[in-house]
């Protein structure tokens, strides 16, 4: 096992935590997420969005955690419903992604080219019909309950406090990163044994897809050097890099999201928030599969 890249990636988590904690601080208590909510609050209600769930959103620009931190606040004071914050933090990740799209997608496409580009739109494009769902999953439920909860709730972003909490979902973190960490290995090997049992791809598609699993830079960088190397056409690399990425879920929710949904919410709640989270998000993964798979089949 290999020790060094476990403490790095340890240490990557919680600087990402840790950071993310400040920035929701800083916003907090800037009082721009007043200012921004005064301001879209009407607009966010007829997408079925309270103040509450819309600063969330503010803050998983810089954090989802961050932004979860705060949701976790609303739901205790009474502010937001079981069911308000469960979906409101699915919600959250799209955000999240949005800051760090710009750079994923520069590095997909300088390292894979066209492949590379395809492939960063369709994540794009994947993570906002997810986003779209949920919403409209929770407005189609909630969204009257959570404006008269919102309504009621008055105060500030600024006297929120969340910093402790989420300082405790820490070593949470750091054994579901672990856990994760340690099953990514054997998942690479059994997924490509298990593909070149039958699967008419050629063997440089498949060690772009076993090492999408968990490294997307790594797996890039294969498939430009394959695609290069007229080994692969743009539509297989498209493909494997999506299949790798598939695969990748469970590990990722693992890493990403286990640590801080356990030690923000309660259990029952956190294993939902892991079933849905799944679920939606395979469910996408799935369909960009099948369509990428079509230019493969004529």
């Amino acid at each position: 096992m290999d020790w060094r890249g476990l403490v790095a990636g340890e240490l990557r988590l919680t600087f990402d935590i840790l950071f993310g904690l400040l920035i929701g601080f800083a916003v907090l208590r800037s009082g721009l997420a007043d200012r921004l909510m005064r301001r879209l609050v009407p607009h966010l209600r007829k997408a079925g969005i309270g103040s509450e769930l819309g600063m969330a959103l503010t803050l998983s620009l810089g954090s989802a955690k961050a932004g979860a931190a705060f949701v976790t606040s609303a739901l205790d004071s009474g502010k937001l419903s079981e069911r308000s914050a469960k979906w409101g933090t699915l919600l959250l990740s799209f955000p999240a992604y949005l800051h760090r799209w710009p750079s994923t997608m520069v590095m997909a496409t300088s390292m894979a080219g066209v492949s590379g580009a395809i492939f960063g739109s369709i994540l794009l494009l994947r993570s906002a019909a997810r986003f779209v769902l949920i919403l409209f999953i929770l407005k189609r439920g909630g969204a009257a309950e959570e404006a008269t909860a919102d309504t009621a709730s008055g105060g500030s972003a600024k006297d929120i406090r969340f910093n402790k909490r989420l300082l405790k979902t820490l070593p949470i973190a750091w054994f579901f990163f672990a856990v994760a960490y340690m099953l990514v290995p054997w998942a690479e090997s059994t997924i490509k044994e298990w593909l070149l049992a039958g699967t008419i791809l050629p063997l440089a598609a498949l060690t772009v897809a076993a090492a999408s699993i968990a490294h997307v830079s790594a797996a890039l960088a294969l498939a430009g050097g394959s695609l290069a190397a007229g080994e692969l056409t743009i539509a297989q690399a498209v493909f494997a890099l999506l299949l790798g990425n598939s695969f990748g879920i469970v590990t990722r929710l693992f890493r990403a999201n286990a640590g801080y949904y356990f030690g923000l919410f309660s259990r029952e709640m956190a294993k939902q928030l892991l079933f849905w989270n799944f679920t939606t998000t395979a469910g996408f993964a799935v369909l960009s599969i099948a369509l990428a798979a079509l230019p493969l089949l004529f």
